[in-house]
């Protein structure tokens, strides 16, 4: 079976047992967890605006920043603790996502080399990977 390319974020076993989790409203964990997954889908390194956080209502957001799962950094924007300790930051994400194209590409150029310079016995001067020939042998 291929590996489930969508992205995603890291939560561990314990997290519905850690003592700031275990104590919220069912509102206030599905919030926590929806804000996770919003800061990671849209790369904001743990960054949430008012507005997420008061989806579920003034109480619900009480609660996370009362439980310190979401703390006050500018007007209008919060952060949600410690998450880059705990989450890939965008950064990251971006260069994984880099490498894994690049990885790609050498794998094209390989595959379209071997199907059609090896397998057919053809040799392309343009084509990094087939081995370097005289000019004069090609007359």
């Amino acid at each position: 079976m291929a590996k489930d390319r969508r992205p995603y974020f890291t939560m561990t076993n314990e997290y519905p047992r850690h003592r700031k989790i275990r104590g919220l409203s069912d509102a206030a964990f599905r919030l926590h967890v929806t804000l996770i997954a919003f800061a990671n889908e849209e790369k904001r390194d743990g960054l949430v605006s008012d507005g997420d956080l008061l989806s579920k209502g003034v109480k619900v957001k009480k609660e996370l920043i009362g439980a310190g799962l979401v703390v006050a950094v500018a007007d209008g924007t919060f952060a949600l603790h410690d998450y880059l300790e705990h989450q890939n930051s965008a950064d990251e994400m971006e260069r994984y996502r880099a490498e894994q194209k690049e990885r790609g590409q050498r794998g094209g150029i390989k595959s379209a080399h071997t199907r059609y310079h090896v397998k057919l016995g053809k040799i392309d001067p343009n084509c990094q990977l087939c081995p370097a020939i005289e000019p004069t042998e090609y007359g």
